[in-house]
């Protein structure tokens, strides 16, 4: 001891410690001789998503770690005591982590949803994902009922794929579908996840009402936001007859192709929640480091609910594209509160984020018998994928569940588990995610009416469809207190009515069913039924390149034909509507049941002129507007003509050559000008001819914009997603090309900023001179094709310096 003085404060030996994935490791600092303003900080090893804190003042503190399943292993890390702006005494302390003893599967793929362009893609697939640290296998499965034709299957132990091709009555029906998914590992309660499928067609002209009008809030074009716990976007939503749905929330890192109009269906989707007379969301937190910096774009979506029988005439408004910049760091409005939607424990003040199937929500934790004022206390799983004492369920914490008794009619959740129709239900009750559907037969020329009633809009949203045999025939979806809808069924059979929440709504009801004889008014089909879908369409032999119309369109009944086009051809279609004041429309498809051209005016008369490269059965679709229905005849004209002008007038085979479509195969300087012959992947050649583009738009239905190391032409898109093994570059899917690395890799080439990647990768130097769009290691390593030459690895990010990302790589 110095004369004169006490000995300046300092830090015990801290003694080495280990933890398991998912749990928090808690470290007491002591400090010897405290005194004064001291405080605390730590130097740590390099580890993706680190999310380390350590606190205290003089009397001492404590370090706090919940580790990842990537951070397995041992660490050090360097603790600090500190007085003003210099480090008074440090101490090692040596961390093992171990992986989770007990833990629960988590979704990995799909995210909370997305949105699927059915004018482009007809059908909605999404491969499913699971992680799970304690399982060898999981089982990947519906929790509850699917739309009808859709199909959930498991293709491995711990991977699915969801696959559905909504029909134009689906369609017509409603634009948001919840596709509900659990995921079992057989040890905890099932994981689930409401995965929201927003379908988007072309909008029906000349509809009442008004679009909605979305005004952004926040952030503002150019704004520069500090968050560790995600970034908040607030936006105001009128309609003058109201909104049905939550808006949507649309937001990507990468720069979009076309900001303009960009293609949402390339973005990460979210849906907004009321905060007072506006609306909010929160773009996850991106994992950066204090002060780095990350460009993020957002779009706000709208839909309102003017069209009561359905979604044909609701309207849709999506905001211009703003785009913020996010900076790592402490801010965003301190800890996330109980119940607040979350996508990590670190972000909640209750330190534990709870999976549920409508999203996940912070909840109290009690760990150490800690008591719960809703719920009870039990192994809750976290969407990191552990499982910790926290109360709930969800639903019963945070509202929506857990107090509803169903009436006493069930089990009528089905169509098939429908009862017979009582007589006038004056007892009728909605759980959340539970419908009651009631049988009737019906003779032939038969009318129902069903009303329903008893029940406050605002305390739960309830809907009314009838259906037949085959599907929904007519709907009732109003914001009113009350619905009413009716059918007439031309013959004997089934009437189904189904009664269902909107949106997991609960809520007691009356129901009125009433039938009666009404065969003048019934619509009788022509003698082409059933050609209600492209599979059962009706065959037409063009004469001539001639071929005539005549059919009758009955309420959600559509008509369709089919007919061969050998060559390049131009399609002429009128079709002429004998009903004055009924709607019919038309819509060309192509041989792949790609959109190819449309008429829906409300007119007397509908027609498309349109020219077609692709050789194939192209289908003629006439469907009613609403309940429309009539009688019509029409023609198509074929004129066969073998010319181009652009690779965009010949089949997805061929390019244009000098006025000719020709094979687009191609080695070395074989393609027409404005063209080139890429890199074909692992097996370079031969390779596709493709065209300069700049944007998806710039090519065919079957190509996307590539993006190669020798710039960005159009090329023929397969599956494969990110990271992915490929041979040529038509396995991967969207703008990405062929890697020749190990047994080829899915992945966009030739970028010079991460604003040219997808979300989920970065742009980073891929050797040979070529920079490349790498996937992000930081979530998992599983990621990473391990086994086949690859290796997670800090790399320095094209177009940030200094900075580095921990991407999937080539092993060196």
């Amino acid at each position: 001891m110095a004369c004169g003085g006490g000995s300046k404060p300092s830090l015990a030996p801290l003694s080495s410690v280990s933890g398991r994935v998912n749990e928090t490791i808690v470290v007491d600092l002591v400090v010897e001789n405290g005194s004064g303003d001291l405080s605390f900080d730590f130097m740590g090893p390099t580890l993706p998503g680190l999310r380390a804190t350590v606190s205290g003042t003089a009397g001492g503190g404590s370090f706090r770690w919940t580790p990842l399943a990537s951070h397995v292993g041992t660490h050090e890390f360097l603790i600090q005591l500190r007085r003003g702006g210099s480090t008074i005494d440090e101490e090692p302390l040596v961390i093992t982590v171990n992986p989770s003893e007990d833990a629960a599967p988590v979704f990995v793929r799909p995210g909370a949803g997305g949105t699927f362009d059915l004018a482009r893609e007809p059908c909605v697939r999404f491969d499913i994902e699971v992680r799970d640290d304690d399982s060898a296998e999981v089982t990947i499965a519906a929790n509850g009922e699917l739309p009808d034709g859709a199909g959930l299957f498991q293709d491995g132990p711990k991977s699915g794929a969801f696959d559905w091709c909504p029909t134009d009555s689906q369609i017509a029906d409603s634009e948001r579908w919840t596709i509900p998914i659990m995921a079992d590992d057989g040890d905890h309660d099932p994981t689930e996840l409401d995965y929201i499928a927003v379908l988007r067609t072309d909008a029906k002209p000349d509809c009442p009402g008004e679009p909605p009008v979305v005004t952004v809030l926040g952030p503002t074009m150019g704004q520069r936001v500090t968050s560790n716990i995600g970034y908040e976007v607030r936006a105001s939503v009128t309609d003058d007859m109201g909104l049905r749905d939550a808006p949507l929330l649309f937001y990507t890192t990468m720069m979009p192709d076309d900001p303009s109009s960009p293609d949402v269906t390339m973005f990460e989707q979210l849906i907004f929640r009321p905060d007072g007379s506006d609306w909010t969301a929160r773009v996850p937190s991106l994992g950066l480091e204090d002060g780095q910096e990350q460009s993020v774009f957002i779009l706000v979506s709208a839909t309102d609910n003017d069209d009561a029988a359905g979604a044909s005439c609701d309207h849709r408004t999506d905001s211009a594209l703003i785009e913020f910049v996010a900076v790592g760091g402490e801010g965003g409005g301190g800890a996330l509160g109980n119940c607040d939607a979350c996508t990590e424990s670190t972000q909640c003040g209750t330190g534990l984020c709870a999976v549920a199937a409508g999203g996940a929500r912070c909840v109290p934790s009690c760990s150490g018998g800690g008591a719960c004022a809703m719920g009870t206390c039990g192994a809750t799983s976290t969407v990191e994928g552990g499982v910790l004492a926290g109360c709930g369920p969800v639903s019963e914490v945070c509202g929506g569940g857990g107090a509803c008794t169903d009436d006493s009619r069930e089990e009528n959740d089905t169509k098939a588990t429908a009862v017979t129709y009582p007589g006038p239900i004056t007892d009728g009750q909605i759980c959340a995610n539970d419908d009651d559907w009631y049988r009737l037969s019906v003779a032939a020329g038969t009318r129902v009416t069903a009303t329903l009633g008893g029940f406050s809009h605002a305390a739960g949203d309830l809907d009314l469809r009838i259906h037949d045999d085959t599907g929904v025939v007519a709907t009732s979806a109003s914001t009113t207190d009350g619905e009413m809808t009716d059918h007439c069924f031309p013959d004997a059979g089934n009437a189904f009515i189904r009664v269902n929440g909107y949106s997991g709504a609960e809520n007691s009801y009356t129901l009125t069913v009433d039938s009666a004889p009404d065969p003048g008014m019934c619509c009788v089909d022509d003698f082409n039924e059933d050609d209600d879908t492209r599979e059962t369409a009706t065959r037409l032999t063009l004469t001539g390149g001639r071929a005539d119309l005549d059919g009758t369109i009955c309420a959600r009944d559509d008509d369709w034909y089919e007919f061969n086009v050998p060559n390049p051809s131009r399609i002429e279609i009128t079709l002429l509507i004998s009903t004055a004041g009924q709607d019919l429309d038309i819509e060309l498809r192509g041989p792949s049941n790609q959109f190819i051209a449309s008429s829906r005016s409300t007119m007397a008369e509908e027609s498309i002129d349109t020219m077609v490269s692709e050789p194939g059965f192209y289908a003629l679709r006439v469907d009613g507007w609403l309940d429309a229905s009539s009688d019509y005849i029409g023609e198509i004209v074929v004129t066969a003509g073998a010319g181009c002008t652009t690779s965009s007038d010949c089949p997805l085979n061929q390019v244009c050559n000098a006025g000719s479509c020709v094979s687009r195969v191609c080695s070395g300087s074989s393609c027409p000008a404005m063209h080139i012959c890429p890199d074909g992947g692992v097996t370079v050649w031969p390779s596709e001819c493709g065209a300069q583009c700049t944007v998806n738009g710039d090519c065919r239905i079957g190509e996307a914009c590539k993006r190669f190391w020798e710039g960005r032409y159009c090329g023929r898109t397969g599956a494969g997603n990110n990271g992915q093994a490929c041979s040529k570059f038509w396995d991967c899917g969207a703008q990405r090309s062929c890697l020749p690395w190990p047994n080829g890799t899915c992945a966009r080439a030739g970028c010079t900023s991460s604003t040219d990647c997808e979300t989920g990768t970065y742009c980073v130097d891929g050797g040979d001179g070529y920079n490349v769009c790498a996937v992000s290691c930081v979530t998992s390593d599983d990621v990473c094709r391990l086994s086949e030459g690859y290796e997670c690895s800090f790399e320095n990010e094209i177009g940030r310096d200094p900075g580095s990302r921990f991407v999937c790589i080539p092993a060196s």
